[in-house]
């Protein structure tokens, strides 16, 4: 599979369109678009940036493994995880502080907690 084949398969697997990719990277389409035809060879800054946005090792897009999801220490963060952290990134320090505490706010409500099971207690 080809650098071009592994970037399409990568961004269908996550539900991206080149659109919505492009936008969040602040790349145009046709870039996008260059790269997984194959016109156009992606620069490593690009490569990182897809691997560290879909949690896949760069390794898996170059094609020298095909084992797609970082091993070992690497494997720390989820699909999720990552793509929280990528949003909070992108973000300046007053809109880092507002996802915090809309974060710390969010996991009061019950309904967004794992595993919540309502009780006979909780319903007094």
């Amino acid at each position: 599979m080809s650098i071009a084949e592994r970037l399409i398969a990568i961004r269908k697997q996550n539900g991206y369109t080149r659109k919505r990719l492009a936008e969040e990277l602040d790349k145009s389409y046709s870039t996008i678009t260059k790269y997984e035809t194959g016109q156009r060879e992606p620069g490593h800054n690009y490569i990182i940036e897809i691997a560290n946005k879909f949690c896949v090792t760069t390794d898996y897009i170059l094609g020298i493994t095909d084992n797609i999801e970082p091993e070992g220490e690497y494997q720390v963060l989820s699909k999720y995880e990552n793509q929280l952290l990528s949003y909070f990134n992108e973000l300046n320090q007053e809109g880092q502080q507002n996802l915090l505490e809309y974060a710390e706010n969010i996991t009061y409500a019950p309904k967004f907690k794992k595993c919540y099971k309502i009780s006979k207690q909780d319903i007094g």
